[in-house]
């Protein structure tokens, strides 16, 4: 009877979170498709501003049009993929087989939409900048009463606006486009030097090359992640730590990830912690098994002590923890069953417990997760990411007390593949004696 309770509470609970999934995708696709139909009519307000003939403005709304259509055919399959077989709330995730074919499309589709979100949100603060300027413009300029009220539009003029006007409108895109090639070409080695209190002389100097959210899939293939790979290896750390999301919507993709990741070389090993999409695509035995054949050490809530001429240096890896108020507690059960001798390093894919590893004396925590905001739009010391929603600690070295956080902006991508102010980040990091 306790078994038939558990398995009717399981497939309601399955029932529950497959609801929600279908309601959350279908509420995003409404919502693209709203700003699809925003971008479509001011798209065709621009071409009907030029006020061409008959016999030309009629083709080229019809080819607006028919781009559109095109371009959002990945949305039309999304929206039947939400009420048919709702799996995860991503937009693509194609079998390997047709990766190289999908490619091209996906990344089409998405630098459009995300042009067209950031189009749909600067379009109302544009108009009313320039209603604001047109107010005080009249007000500096109001005619004499023997002046005449009407005057002369000059067309060439007119024509100017409507350069303007069609320049301003494809802003948005071009930053968007700026964005997909940024996430591909960009590779950014940050150096940094972390003051460790009680650092054994042994360990001063040492330095540990970090790497995170690599997704391997559609948007990360196999001869980047081998790019990735020389870099790291070229630095000749001492440590290597690999901080989770190794793959992006499947398990399939652990095997081109090992095949260019099993070159990775450090002097005292590589090491690692499990993220999110590993977890979520039930990739962890896969990635453990090839990880074990490659010598990699995948630390699952557990450490692993380091003998470096005499000193210690305690290597300690924990899982992606759900939820929220479970968090806190998982990550004291794990500390609490370790061993914290030596200079502690902790590998966390996600940095939002710093502070409890701060409380619990964990010398450096090592996290990614954030990718830097991946789409992070700056205004001086202002940065507006989603991830702040999330978390504080958005990329870069923190500290708490003597604790330090560093959070790597990742190599990949999840959902759109862009980055804007963001770049893909290899983080070199030397310790120092404090």
């Amino acid at each position: 009877m306790i078994h038939l309770q558990s398995a009717i509470a399981a497939v309601l609970a399955q029932a529950d979170r497959t609801l929600m999934l279908v309601g959350a995708r279908i509420v995003f696709s409404l919502l693209l498709v709203a700003v699809q139909l925003y971008v479509l009519r001011a798209m065709l307000r621009i071409v009907r501003s030029m006020l061409l003939p008959r016999n030309k403005e009629k083709p080229l709304i019809t080819a607006v049009l028919a781009l559109i259509v095109l371009i959002n055919l990945p949305l039309v399959f999304f929206i039947i993929e939400s009420v048919v077989r709702p799996r995860q709330l991503l937009l693509y995730g194609p079998p390997l087989a047709y990766e190289s074919m999908i490619r091209p499309f996906a990344y089409t589709f998405f630098v459009w939409t995300l042009g067209s979100l950031l189009f749909a949100a600067a379009s109302p603060i544009v108009m009313a900048c320039f209603a604001v300027i047109q107010f005080f413009r009249r007000k500096r300029t109001e005619p004499q009463d023997d002046e005449p009220t009407m005057k002369v539009f000059d067309l060439s003029r007119r024509r100017f606006l409507q350069l303007a006007l069609t320049a301003v409108a494809s802003m948005p895109f071009a930053v968007s486009a700026y964005g997909a090639v940024a996430a591909r070409t960009r590779k950014v080695v940050e150096r940094v030097i972390v003051p460790i209190s009680n650092l054994p002389p042994q360990l001063d100097g040492l330095t540990i090359v970090q790497l995170s959210d690599i997704h391997a899939g559609m948007f990360m293939r196999e001869s980047q992640m081998a790019d990735f790979a020389r870099i790291a290896s070229g630095l000749k750390p001492d440590i290597i730590a690999l901080t989770g999301d190794f793959v992006a919507t499947t398990s399939d993709q652990v095997e081109p990830l090992m095949r260019a990741m099993s070159g990775l070389e450090a002097k005292h090993g590589v090491f690692a912690c499990l993220g999110n999409h590993d977890i979520f695509t039930r990739s962890e035995d896969a990635i453990a098994h090839q990880f074990a054949a490659a010598g990699f050490k995948l630390l699952r809530n557990k450490n692993e002590l380091i003998d470096i001429d005499g000193a210690k240096l305690n290597m300690i890896g924990v899982d992606y923890f759900f939820g929220t108020r479970s968090t806190s507690s998982a990550l004291d059960q794990v500390l609490r069953a370790v061993s914290l001798e030596g200079t502690t390093i902790l590998l966390q894919h996600a940095p939002q417990l710093f502070p409890q590893a701060a409380r619990f004396g964990i010398d450096l925590t090592l996290s990614g997760h954030t990718h830097g905001g991946q789409i992070a739009l700056t205004f001086g010391d202002v940065i507006i990411a989603p991830a702040r929603f999330s978390t504080m600690f958005l990329a870069g070295l923190f500290k708490i007390g003597d604790s330090h956080l560093y959070v790597n902006r990742g190599l990949g991508t999840t959902g759109p593949p862009i980055r804007i102010n963001a770049p893909p980040e290899i983080t070199h990091i030397t310790l120092k004696t404090a």
